[in-house]
């Protein structure tokens, strides 16, 4: 039976856990019914920082390949308005890949062909016009 020395900045608690809960087990901590802290095993601790690692390491090419893709959407953006206006398209490594009338049905056919890939699906119209107004004045 191992123990452990929890120290607070008024009272001392000591809490003893046994080797097999230690070992083989998620411990929760909770303080005032709240939870603070896990305890467990280092093999698992281990899993899952590699897990933390390579989730962190493969997301990073997709975020940037996406916003690649949406890049190339807004620098096609004028042309588009001409040829597709009010259609659906797809942008996947820079290119039109599919063109659509629905966001969903066209994602899902670049999808059946290329595999679950990061591609930009927007629908092509011309961005609103924003008026700044300098104050508000209100008329009775």
């Amino acid at each position: 039976m191992e123990k452990i020395a929890l120290r607070e900045s008024q009272a001392p608690y000591t809490v003893t856990l046994d080797d097999e809960l230690l070992h083989n087990e998620v411990t929760l901590v909770e303080q005032n019914g709240t939870p603070v802290a896990v305890l467990l095993a280092i093999k698992l601790y281990d899993t899952f920082r590699a897990w933390q690692q390579r989730e962190q390491a493969s997301a990073r090419p997709r975020v940037t390949a996406f916003a690649q893709e949406r890049a190339t959407f807004e620098r096609l953006l004028p042309h588009l308005l001409q040829e597709h206006p009010g259609k659906v398209v797809a942008i996947y490594q820079g290119k039109i890949v599919e063109i659509g009338e629905e966001i969903g049905a066209t994602l899902e056919k670049v999808y059946a062909r290329y595999g679950y890939v990061p591609c930009y699906v927007g629908r092509v119209e011309a961005p609103p016009r924003i008026y700044k107004i300098s104050h508000r004045k209100v008329v009775r």
